[in-house]
């Protein structure tokens, strides 16, 4: 029961109509209920994979809160929190990374011992694990560092792990705001229901008409790269606006539900093919991730890297260096892992790792050049020119994040030409005007509050403009049974 189904759209109707109806105070034992019957409806098992670690984690939580942090108590509040990460972990580990690991290791053990031959589990990974896990590590690791009081509330503790607008793939909202909005006081409010509803179809759109319609020249060039020729360097920047719309489309349609519900949910994506740096790119990219990578994994591993250097430099390198190079790196690596247990994922991540890296160490030398070369003096080329070398540097990094494999990267990348293709020319050109109407069409919704014109369109006007650019998806949409590429995730 995917967001762009049927059964969705029956489910989610069914929903609201009862929604308002239930009084304030059982609105959360209604969405629990309706949470769950919607994670069911992929498979049954899986609500045991969410209330166990919901329970525990609950219970671990308060338990931890409950114990103030002195020198005497530090070693048990530690254990305690291991536990809890333990526990919160534990199904992601076992159903995503058994056969990577296991297969790795059969590979490396391979080099000194001949004939060893790993047999799969092949366990089926369940659908949002790695999303309302994050969640719970997250919480657990702001009560344990009193950055968030611990939910007494195991009703809305629940829901705030299983909402179903956000567990599949996210946005990963922290407890701290989270939680809140679930508590507060919702009523029919027909202003904020109209905006929801109306982001919620901008995310269809991304999806069915941009991403879905991307995805048929990607695909095949992706699975046929020979002989492509100019095809493969449109297929990577294709790409790039395939997994925005494919994604961002799935987050627009979450936050317009949870808004139509009457909760915040916070902003994922913020024009990323559009940055001028790849530190950039990360602060608009998945928003969500990138903002818990950096504090529960980047952050920490630098303090780490940091307090043992008791001098300004080691080496003739600022401590600050060390510690964000080692902690980049390491974010970076398990960032790419998260995303799928395959050596490919593990490259599109140190390869961000990489430009980070690079991007921070040469700040200084790239200022100097930009004022040597009086680059400086003309702004609006100098961020032309950051724009493309950003997005040719994404683009680049997607190929191995697409191609699923080291050897089908390094065969697509071998064919890159600059000759044209006699393949799929008009198709081609099709796709370049439909990105380029896409990116005429997000710039004027992202700023229409702000264009004059927009304000003074009459409602009667609006609202039949609406329903035919809903009409206009049903025309163009490719195929509704396509899923979130993210879901995989």
């Amino acid at each position: 029961m995917v967001f762009n189904s049927v059964d969705f759209l029956i489910f989610f109707c069914v929903v609201f109509a009862l929604y308002f109806f239930v009084p304030n105070r059982f609105k959360w034992l209604f969405l629990l209920a309706a949470s769950y019957f919607f994670y069911a409806s992929f498979r049954p098992e899986y609500l045991i994979l969410i209330i166990v670690p919901t329970i525990i984690v609950y219970f671990i939580s308060l338990k931890i809160s409950r114990i103030k942090p002195t020198p005497e108590s530090h070693s048990r509040r530690k254990w305690l929190l291991i536990a809890g990460l333990v526990s919160a972990l534990a199904a992601l580990l076992v159903f995503r990374y058994t056969d990577f690991v296991g297969s790795s290791l059969f590979s490396l053990a391979g080099l000194f011992v001949r004939d060893l031959t790993y047999h799969p589990v092949d366990f089926i990974f369940p659908i949002g694990l790695s999303f309302y896990s994050f969640k719970m590590v997250s919480y657990l690791v702001d009560v344990y560092n009193e950055n968030a009081p611990a939910e007494k509330h195991l009703g809305y503790f629940a829901l705030y792990v299983s909402s179903f607008p956000q567990i599949l793939a996210g946005p990963i909202d922290r407890a701290v705001k989270f939680i809140p909005e679930l508590k507060k006081k919702v009523n029919f409010d027909v202003e904020r229901i109209v905006s929801g509803f109306r982001l919620a179809v901008w995310g269809v759109f991304k999806k069915l008409v941009i991403a879905d319609r991307l995805a048929m020249f990607v695909d095949e060039v992706f699975a046929s790269p020979e002989h492509q020729g100019i095809n493969l360097i449109f297929a990577a920047y294709f790409y790039a606006f395939q997994i925005y719309c494919d994604f961002s489309g799935y987050s627009d349609i979450a936050i317009g539900i949870s808004r139509i519900l009457g909760f915040k949910s916070m902003l994922n994506f913020d024009f990323p093919n559009f940055s001028k740096s790849l530190t950039d790119f990360w602060k608009r990219w998945h928003i969500s991730l990138s903002t818990w990578l950096r504090d529960y994994l980047f952050l920490p591993i630098a303090y780490a890297v940091m307090r043992p250097i008791k001098t300004p430099k080691l080496y003739h390198i600022k401590a600050e260096t060390w510690g964000y190079v080692t902690g980049m790196f390491i974010t970076m690596f398990l960032g790419g892992l998260w995303h799928g247990p395959g050596w490919s994922f593990v490259i599109w991540g140190i390869l961000h790792g990489i430009y980070l890296i690079v991007g921070y160490t040469t700040k200084k030398a790239r200022k100097k050049f930009v004022k040597k070369i009086k680059l400086n003096k003309i702004p609006w080329l100098r961020h032309f020119i950051s724009v493309f070398i950003t997005f040719n540097l994404v683009s680049f990094a997607w190929i191995f994040f697409r191609a699923g494999s080291f050897e089908k990267a390094f065969t697509y990348i071998k064919y890159i030409q600059l000759e044209p293709s006699r393949q799929g020319a008009v198709y081609l050109m099709y796709n370049l005007i439909m990105v380029v109407i896409f990116i005429l069409l997000e710039i004027l919704y992202k700023n229409r509050a702000k264009i004059k014109f927009f304000q003074e369109i009459p409602a009667v006007v609006k609202i039949a403009g609406f329903a035919l650019f809903i009409c206009l998806i049903i025309i163009f949409s490719v195929d509704t049974s396509n899923e979130f590429i993210y879901f995989q995730f």
